[in-house]
């Protein structure tokens, strides 16, 4: 094998460990929120890395930035619900050191139940990520999610007070 086709196979095999490495980040993106693990989460991201939603419906654009900000945000949505995220195959694009993906997903959660209240939550869209290669590690520098569908339902308690009727008055 001459020089030319062992650094072109060298340059092939370079983009597919990135792209494995990138759809494994994914992964842990997902798993790490799922399980409320806030510091994993955070830790997917550069430190300087942030987590962008844009505004849909009455919502408004959320932005978190940093670790600490962005565990703190995980924590804050682990208290409120419980889910799975269903991730799609990232279209990645790779520049060196840099890369780029959009990656379709879809959300489904249950809200942390009360003695009178209970329901559940889903969404879909996708995530514009630009990541970064830093000291051979890649991570997520900025992830935009844009929700394009969601929907929560609501259950509330029908008998907060089982007794009914007159009250026995000895």
């Amino acid at each position: 094998m001459n020089d030319n086709k062992l650094a072109s196979l060298e340059a092939r095999l370079a983009d597919a460990e990135a792209r494995l490495a990138i759809m494994d980040l994914e992964a842990e993106y997902a798993r790490s929120w799922d399980a409320g693990d806030a510091d994993g989460w955070a830790a997917v991201f550069t430190n300087d890395g942030v987590f962008d939603m844009a505004g849909v419906g009455s919502q408004p654009r959320l932005v978190h930035t940093g670790t600490s900000e962005l565990a703190a945000f995980c924590r804050e949505i682990d208290a409120i619900y419980k889910g799975l995220h269903f991730m799609h195959l990232p279209r990645i694009k790779l520049a060196g050191d840099t890369a780029y993906s959009r990656v379709h997903f879809q959300w489904l959660g249950l809200f942390n139940p009360n003695s009178h209240y209970h329901g559940q939550r889903q969404a879909a869209g996708y995530y514009d990520v630009t990541y970064r290669r830093i000291n051979g590690q890649w991570r997520m520098q900025h992830r935009m999610e844009k929700a394009i569908t969601g929907q929560t339902t609501e259950n509330f308690d029908v008998y907060v007070d089982t007794d009914f009727g007159p009250k026995n008055r000895a």
